[in-house]
Order: C-alpha cells, then structure tokens, then sequence
C-alpha cells in the first residue's frame, strides 16, 4: 500500500497521465491528498479492488481544469472502500463519477463556497448513491447535493446540513416536488439550512435527534413564511438554539410520539416569535418531564403532556397520572390509571 499526496505535477506527467486508459493502473492505497492539481484526473486510470481499504481521500480543487478530466468519463470508477471523504471546490463533482454502493463511510464532508463548484452534481441527471454513512456534512452550496442522493440507499447516522448565505440553497428551494433524505438517525440543519424543512417529506422519519440553529432572525423567515406545516414525523430528541426556537409554531410531530427531551436554548428577542401565539397553541404531544428543558416564559404557549418515563402522564397545568397495580379478586395484577387534579403548577 502507499499514500498518494500531491499539490502540483510537471506538464510531462499530466501527458502521460491523459494517455493512459482507464483502470490501467493497478494499486492498493492507505491515503489520497490531491490538492488544486491536475493529477485528480489519474483516479479514472487507477485499478483500485471494491474491498481496498482507504483511510482517507480528500480532493481539493479551486479550478475547473483539476476534475475536467474526471467529469468527462462516462463510466464511474472504484475508489475502494473510504473510510473517511473530503471534497472542496470543484472536485466535490466528481462524485458524480464515483462508485460508492458498497462503501460504508464513517465521515463524507462536501463543500462546495461557489455556485459552479456545484453544478457538475446539480446537474447530473441520476441520483447518487452514497451507501451507508456515520456522518454527512454537506456545507454552502453542497447542501443542494441533498436533492441528488438516492434515498432508498442512503443510510446515515447523521446528516448535517450548514448554510450562511440565502444562496447556498436556492437550488432546494427551487425544487419542485419535496424530497426524502433517506434513513437518517439523527439530522442538524444550520442557519439558512433550516429552511430546507420547507422541502423536505419526513413524515416517515424517525429521528433520534433534530438539532435546529439559527443565529439571525432572516435564517428562518423561509420557514415562517412557507404556508403550510411541516411535519417532522417521529422525534425522540430536539435541540432548538436561538431563533430557531420560532420554528416550533410551522411543525407537526407524529401523534403517536413521546419526546425524550426538547431542549431550547433561547432567549429574549429570540422568542419574541413563539410569544406573539396564543396560549396552548402549539401542540408538541408527550414529552418526558426529565428532558424537558424550555424557557419558563413560552411554556404557557406550548401544548404538551409530561411523561414521568413509567408511562404516567403529567398534563400541563391539568392533572397528575397516577398509575397503580393491584391485585383483584381472582389474583391478577391490574394496571390503573388515575387522574389527580392539580392547578396551573406542575408539582
């Protein structure tokens, strides 16, 4: 095995590497670092085996020239089973041209700070299949990749989307049907990738983590603006930070479901959003009194039932769940529920 790192190549070797035919090259490699050259382009004419384990590849390329060689193949090409893919720049295109179905990622990073850093995977006309993922991050402009991935193969313990500028996701917004992101464990949008809600299908999802941030207050005006609810589907925890806290008046969370924790980290002007509802006007179902963890003066807006963990409710403001086991007359134990009213204090 060896690593191949480079920044630059002489314009004899970049001859001779465009003369070689694809898959000519036969090698086992622990570590690729190509940055801004044109040597990218000799990952087509490598003979890399579907099981060669390859500790980390990562692509940098600030011009177009780095990849042209690569996005003109037509047949995609091996790279081995990566543990661990960084994508800048221009070379976050080529994997457009990558066979991943078996790969088994622990980290893909996609980034992409210009608009034609993105368009070779943006316009691609087939979805990507990036097989199983611990963790994707998908930052700038590579947060419309989102809409390329093949759900029905993806497979990702967690997905993170960060976006700073309104730009970067144009591309979902502009999306005309709405999306599925696959099997995702836990998701995390950032700043203007929170509005990505707007167009996401998650009312099969089942997360065991949502984590919302927005710093500015015009990170979620999308959201806010969009004329219908969205449904995040089953969620078992949920970090809101800041103005994101807002996003709780658009969301539907699926009937049926008891949060372990909702956790908001927000404060004053930041709230001034959830303040202008109406009391017990935004519905979040059972939540489990432990993790319940919301600044006192929005939880009157809130519409919620604490879980004692035992499956005893704890209506807010309403009534204590009591449950009890006895035996009756035949020596059977029963379970009783029993409702002990209380008044606008939970105790």
């Amino acid at each position: 095995p060896f690593c191949l790192e480079r920044y630059e190549a002489s314009s004899l070797a970049l001859e001779n590497i465009k003369r070689m035919p694809p898959n000519s090259i036969g090698c086992v490699l622990e570590r690729v670092i190509l940055i801004d050259t044109w040597l990218i382009n000799i990952l087509p004419k490598l003979r890399i085996k579907k099981d060669c384990e390859v500790g980390d590849l990562t692509l940098n390329a600030s011009r177009e020239e780095h990849v042209a060689g690569i996005l003109k193949q037509e047949k995609p090409f091996c790279v081995g089973r990566v543990k661990s893919m960084w994508l800048w720049g221009y070379a976050a295109g080529v994997i457009t041209k990558m066979s991943l179905e078996d790969c088994e990622f622990e980290f893909l990073y996609l980034h992409a700070n210009k608009e034609e850093h993105a368009a070779a995977v943006l316009e691609h006309d087939k979805a990507i299949c990036v097989g199983r993922v611990k963790v994707m991050v998908l930052c700038e402009y590579a947060v419309g990749f989102v809409t390329k991935m093949s759900p029905e193969d993806c497979v990702a313990e967690l997905l993170r989307l960060t976006a700073s500028e309104e730009a970067h996701v144009a591309a979902v917004l502009g999306h005309k049907r709405k999306f599925c992101v696959g099997r995702v464990k836990r998701m995390e949008l950032e700043d203007y990738a929170v509005s990505v809600l707007t167009k996401m299908s998650l009312e099969d999802c089942e997360f065991e983590k949502l984590r919302l941030i927005a710093e500015r207050e015009e990170y979620v005006s999308v959201v806010l603006e969009h004329d219908k609810t969205i449904c995040v589907g089953r969620v078992k925890k949920m970090f809101l930070c800041e103005y994101a806290v807002s996003i709780l008046t658009k969301m539907i969370i699926h009937e049926d479901n008891t949060m372990e924790s909702l956790n908001v980290a927000a404060y004053g002007k930041e709230l001034s959003r959830i303040l202008k509802e109406g009391d017990s006007s935004i519905d979040l179902g059972r939540i489990i009194t432990d993790g319940f963890d919301v600044p006192e003066e929005i939880q009157r807006k809130l519409k919620y039932t604490l879980v004692d963990g035992e499956a005893s409710e704890v209506p807010k403001g309403r009534r204590l769940m009591l449950t009890c086991i006895y035996t009756d007359e035949e020596g059977n134990e029963v379970l009783e529920e029993r409702s002990s009213q209380r008044g606008s204090r939970l105790e």
